[in-house]
């Protein structure tokens, strides 16, 4: 019996997958695009996303995916990371993943499963107007830092207070990238970079711009249970009004050291350049 146990392990295809490890929860910055006070702000940053969400958004960058999977597709590795560290909340399959591989020149915005398919197209708008302009001129610390909020600006907030992925944000192109660049500056000010973006967003009742947004704790937290909030909308222009609940995550013990079981199904965006 024993030789038939070597034959199966010969068999073995050597191409069988691996996937790195990650160095914290946050950004693992392999390809060192980073210093270490760019890794600490914006470690900084994901946790204080993950803290008031509970959202998980993770950066991993490479230089090249071709020592763990040369065959494999840049979307199938990315969801194969994913899914193998399992980033996002296991029941609300809510993580995100960017992904940067610099000597192959190729990047990836990779969501979790319970955001719907309409976000794909958000996420592709985020490659084209903010990671990729900067890649291509070689600033990856620029790309990265700016990126990121501006997926947390397009995605993450609007996606944890129940918003719809928008018909269309196209329009929104410019105002985005500043508001990217602002958000690199403003690294804890979560709540100020997503109010000024809702000033910018049409108003469904009257058609004008001149949104603000409020968000209001109501039940904080614990290592015991969730939390809630809501968050109020309104109008300058008109009496319009839109109260929404949303959760606050629990408090994990191990949330400074592990993920929380998430999946994606292959869903956000890829980019080149």
């Amino acid at each position: 019996m024993r030789w038939i146990a070597v034959l199966l392990f010969l068999a073995t295809p050597v191409w069988a997958q691996v996937y790195p490890d990650y160095d914290r929860t946050t950004i693992t910055d392999r390809a060192d695009l980073l210093t270490d006070a760019q890794e600490t702000a914006l470690a900084v940053r994901l946790e204080g996303l993950r803290r008031d969400t509970g959202i998980e958004f993770a950066v991993l960058t490479l230089k090249s995916q071709a020592p763990y999977s040369a065959a494999q597709s840049l979307e199938d590795f990315a969801t194969g990371l994913f899914n193998h560290w399992g980033i996002g909340n296991a029941s609300r399959n809510d993580g995100i993943l960017v992904l940067v591989l610099s000597e192959d020149r190729a990047m990836r915005i990779e969501l979790g499963a319970g955001y719907a398919r309409d976000w794909d197209r958000v996420s592709q708008n985020v490659v084209n107007r903010t990671f990729l302009p900067a890649f291509e001129s070689g600033d990856y610390a620029t790309g990265i830092a700016d990126g990121v909020e501006d997926v947390i600006a397009s995605i993450a907030l609007p996606f944890s207070e129940g918003s719809a992925a928008p018909a269309s944000d196209a329009e929104f192109g410019p105002w985005m990238v500043f508001i990217a660049i602002l958000g690199s500056l403003m690294i804890t000010g979560r709540r100020s970079v997503g109010d000024f973006f809702t000033r910018f967003q049409r108003c469904p009742n009257c058609g004008n711009r001149g949104l603000s947004r409020k968000r209001k704790t109501l039940v904080k937290a614990t290592r015991n249970g969730q939390g809630s909030g809501e968050v109020t909308t309104r109008c300058s222009q008109c009496s319009y009004r839109d109260v929404r609940p949303y959760t606050i995550s629990r408090i994990s013990s191990s949330s400074s050291s592990g993920f929380s079981g998430g999946r994606s199904g292959g869903g956000g965006a890829s980019g080149r350049w």
